[in-house]
């Protein structure tokens, strides 16, 4: 009876740790690409957290609260993380306190989130600006504060400027991995930043990263170890969807490589994942969009030989329908009114200033101009240039209509919000001023081109002012330009004289105008720029092309893209007297700048030809004049 009795009791107890193996399960929570996008997707004015149903913005900090809170109580007593993929920060006037403040990872912190990753943007300030950030939000928040993981990030241990950064590693701020325990449950984290982000990033120097797939297989090999039963990467990467529909992407590949990672939140590519990407069948790689416009739910759970297994998910919308929190709201309001006393008081400015208004939406797309052409020409007026360019990828947020098109100070600094100076810590990149020949134009020109063909990314496709152009494809690459005119629409245009060796001014960002000094590198020696001052003399490096914005002040007054940008809308007329700058939408502010002409007519063909393009062509003649000339000698 006794032996029975025993045998009982151990077959009741084996069988509960079954159930309990087999009914363990857990949430994940997660964002990415927060852009410090603490309002609403759309005019700043018309978000209205503290009420519902009465605005059609997206996003906001203040309902992602709400909601948080919604889904945590949803969840019940099985354990949930909150997890964020990393550029939390750089995007919006908010940013550019960020390292007074560190108001994104104070308000993470306080949303509860367990740890996030570092993304490309956080290095926007370089390493000691990010280092900053840390710094002031730890003064806040101390031990508190979210770590942060990133495992493959190093240091130059000859240069300094990374060195404050390092002393947040070693303080334990950033780490490379953290195991958490909830529910009975061992989770093993650990962060990574892709290469792709790695490559984009020209402020990140001197930090270094390291590979991530040997990084990935370290980490999941320390975290096994130390008895992580799930594991999950924190992974700003991204993903793209191939035009079989099937998805890749730096993170889809690591997954692949790396046996072991349970779980993926990733970040970079922006990329709205109704559902995970299932790599080889079980690990799911999820991604929630941008800016706070959703929120991931991840439901799993662990069978009973403890491997993860997904159960659903959603991927929640955070709209008007959701009511923010107060608290939040306030905090969001703080740090407006640290932005303009900060940043926008000197220039003339404040966070909430309506400037202008728009009859429509106006977007990034290839086939809608207008934003393009009012970026570019507000650089060619800011510079007092010839003619202007930039890149699709710099302009970075559309002009969202809305429900009445009133565009304030903080919604058009949205779209040229990147960079930091090069002779100050400022926000915003400098503008500089170049001279170049008629050919060395056309040259330039070539190189916009041929990034865009090939990257086949929106974000290289070229946008200019001053002049328009039209291109070839059937001509020889770096050769294809065959048209150019300058001016502009109100004016006219004149055709571009390769002959004439007067000097044409260029109007730019430090960080696109850099490229003017690498065209020889790019095109392997092909093709040459020179950049040059007015006198012809030339300029070394891009600090002597730095528009000085007020020469009778010691040191040198940068004037700011964002700046010129804002000073340009602000001079716009106001055509029905409401006090605000209308933006055109229509006529010449709507042309196409950039002309696709495929002709194999030989003026088309031969229009502004350079070495290559007759190169490529005697060289074909001789080869038909070879070939004719061997069957015709067959013949004989």
């Amino acid at each position: 009876m006794r032996l029975s009795a025993a045998l009982l009791a151990v077959s009741c107890l084996f069988a509960a740790a079954q159930a309990s193996s087999a009914e363990r399960s857990f949430t994940i929570l997660h964002t990415n690409d927060w852009q410090s996008r603490l309002l609403g997707f759309g005019p700043n004015n018309e978000y209205t957290p503290a009420a519902t149903g009465d605005d059609d913005t997206v996003g906001g900090v203040a309902r992602l609260a709400t909601l948080l809170a919604q889904r945590r109580a949803a969840a019940g007593e099985q354990p949930v993380l909150l997890l964020d993929g990393g550029d939390f920060s750089m995007g919006t006037l908010f940013h550019t306190v960020t390292r007074e403040t560190g108001g994104e990872l104070r308000l993470m912190t306080e949303l509860g989130y367990d740890a996030a990753t570092l993304g490309n943007h956080e290095f926007d300030f370089r390493p000691a600006g990010l280092a900053a950030m840390i710094s002031s939000a730890y003064k806040i928040k101390g031990d508190a504060l979210m770590p942060l993981l990133s495992s493959n990030l190093g240091f130059d241990h000859v240069r300094k400027e990374d060195d404050s950064l390092q002393a947040h590693v070693e303080a334990g701020r950033i780490l490379p991995y953290k195991l958490i325990d909830k529910g009975g449950i061992r989770f093993g984290l650990f962060g990574l930043l892709g290469n792709n982000a790695v490559a984009v990033s020209p402020m990140i120097k001197p930090a270094v990263f390291a590979d991530p797939v040997v990084t990935a297989q370290a980490m999941v090999a320390k975290l096994r170890e130390e008895g992580a039963e799930v594991v999950i990467l924190l992974s700003h990467m991204g993903v793209v969807q191939q035009d079989d529909g099937n998805w890749r992407g730096e993170e889809v590949e690591l997954v692949e490589q790396v046996p072991g990672i349970d779980i993926v939140v990733g970040g970079h590519s922006h990329t709205a994942l109704a559902q995970p990407v299932l790599v080889n069948g079980r690990t799911p790689v999820m991604q929630a969009g941008s800016e706070i416009q959703h929120l991931g739910e991840l439901h799993m759970r662990l069978s009973a030989d403890g491997k993860p297994q997904v159960v659903d998910y959603q991927l929640h919308p955070i709209n008007d329908q959701i009511a923010g929190s107060a608290v939040v709201t306030a905090q969001v309001e703080d740090f407006k009114q640290i932005v303009s006393a900060q940043m926008l008081a000197p220039k003339g400015y404040t966070f909430d200033q309506p400037l202008a208004k728009v009859d429509k939406t106006l977007t990034r797309e290839y086939d809608d101009p207008i934003l393009g052409n009012l970026v570019t020409d507000a650089l060619r007026h800011a510079t007092g240039s010839d003619v202007s360019f930039t890149g699709n990828g710099t302009i970075r947020d559309n002009l969202i209509q809305g429900r009445y098109g009133v565009q304030s100070v903080s919604d058009l600094f949205r779209i040229a919000p990147l960079g930091v100076g090069e002779f100050d810590d400022a926000p915003g990149y400098p503008l500089i001023k170049v001279y170049v020949t008629g050919h060395e134009l056309k040259s330039l020109l070539e190189v916009l081109l041929l990034a865009y063909q090939v990257r086949a990314s929106k974000s290289y496709y070229p946008r200019v002012s001053g002049l328009r152009f039209s291109y070839n494809p059937w001509r020889v690459p770096f050769d294809r330009v065959s048209r150019i005119e300058l001016g502009d629409p109100l004016k006219g245009y004149t055709p571009l004289d390769l002959a004439d060796q007067r000097l044409y001014s260029i109007g730019a960002t430090s960080y696109v105008g850099s490229f003017t000094w690498l065209v020889s590198d790019l095109t392997k020696g092909l093709l040459s720029v020179q950049p040059k001052d007015a006198q012809g003399q030339p300029l070394a490096a891009i600090k002597e092309a730095i528009i000085d914005a007020d020469p009778q002040q010691p040191g040198v007054q940068e004037y700011k893209e964002w700046q010129g940008l804002l000073d340009h809308i602000r001079s716009l007329p106001d055509l029905d007297g409401d006090g605000l700058a209308d933006i055109p939408t229509r006529g010449a502010a709507a042309e196409q700048r950039m002309r696709r002409e495929p002709s194999l007519q030989p003026a088309e063909l031969y229009r502004y030809a350079g070495t290559l393009q007759w190169g490529v062509s005697l060289v074909l003649l001789a080869g038909v004049l070879l070939i004719v000339w061997l069957l015709r000698r067959r013949r004989t």
